[in-house]
């Protein structure tokens, strides 16, 4: 893995009046450029965003996660909620956007905790006992978006859970795909049985989204907990090869990590975007835009 955890992306935000396609081609220029060479934009090549000199804003990501954050390699930009969010911070701040993605998950929650990014953006939990943990280490912004988990799996399969959620029971017997350093795993962890105490299922961590639903279409994985966020927009996706066999109710809440105890004092531009998208209506166009 390169420095960071950064590497070249593999194969929904706040509109104001502004087209998707325009507004996420306005991300800079140089993260697509150092991604696709493979090399690592940050703070330290950037110069460190906590100077008064720094015009950037670097922001970590974790893709493919749709609709949240997700690469075109089409036209060579960054989208989603998530990214769209990060525009409208930078602008805030008055500085411009960098996007660092990282191929893994857990090595940007402990960059963006030891300040090597100025801001986390990819969907992550900061509620419950994952969100303790995680608060222990970084510093999250008032919430933006509330999210459940489900279960993806392939559309021949049996498998489909009542509207109550699907039960540990279910789940057991079965060999679930799961992204490393996520909630996904945390839950799977804490609830499912061992393997050898069911005599039967397994869970299987993958550092990428794109690796589990790989494994998932090739027939060596039941089935993939993953957020219903991206369960929804993958399963859309698949030409009808996967579908969502039901959700688990794990009521968690989305922020965007900072460094731990916020070095930068930027905790409040971040909270004030977010209250402002509530108070004026734009949250609600980013909802209808990115999840219908």
């Amino acid at each position: 893995m390169a420095a960071g955890g950064v590497t070249s992306p593999p194969t929904e935000a706040m509109r104001r009046g502004v087209s998707r396609g325009v507004f996420v081609a306005t991300v800079v220029i140089v993260a697509v450029i150092a991604l696709a060479a493979g090399l690592y934009v940050g703070k330290t090549t950037l110069g460190s965003s906590s100077s008064s000199a720094s015009h950037y804003l670097v922001v970590g990501t974790n893709i493919p996660f749709p609709p949240f954050e997700d690469y075109n390699y089409t036209s060579g930009a960054y989208f989603g909620f998530d990214i769209n969010f990060s525009m409208l911070i930078a602008s805030a701040l008055g500085r411009t956007l960098v996007i660092d993605n990282y191929a893994d998950f857990s090595a940007l929650l402990a960059d963006v905790g030891a300040g090597v990014v100025d801001m986390a953006a990819s969907a992550i939990t900061e509620s419950g006992s994952v969100g303790a943990q995680r608060n222990a280490t970084m510093s999250f912004s008032i919430p933006y978006y509330d999210a459940n988990q489900a279960i993806l799996v392939s559309s021949s399969s049996s498998l489909k859970c009542p509207v109550t959620g699907c039960t540990t029971a279910e789940l057991a017997p079965l060999i679930i795909g799961v992204q490393t350093g996520t909630s996904s795993q945390s839950w799977l962890q804490q609830y499912l049985p061992p393997k050898n105490e069911t005599g039967k299922g397994t869970v299987q961590g993958f550092t990428t989204v794109d690796l589990e639903i790989e494994a998932l279409t090739a027939g060596s994985l039941d089935a993939v907990m993953i957020d219903l966020g991206p369960a929804t927009s993958i399963a859309a996706g698949s030409g009808g090869a996967l579908v969502i066999a039901g959700e688990v109710f794990t009521n968690e809440l989305y922020g965007f990590a900072v460094a731990h105890n916020d070095p930068e004092h930027i905790l409040p531009s971040i909270n004030h975007v977010i209250t402002q998208s509530e108070q004026n209506g734009t949250y609600t166009s980013l909802i209808k835009e990115w999840f219908g």
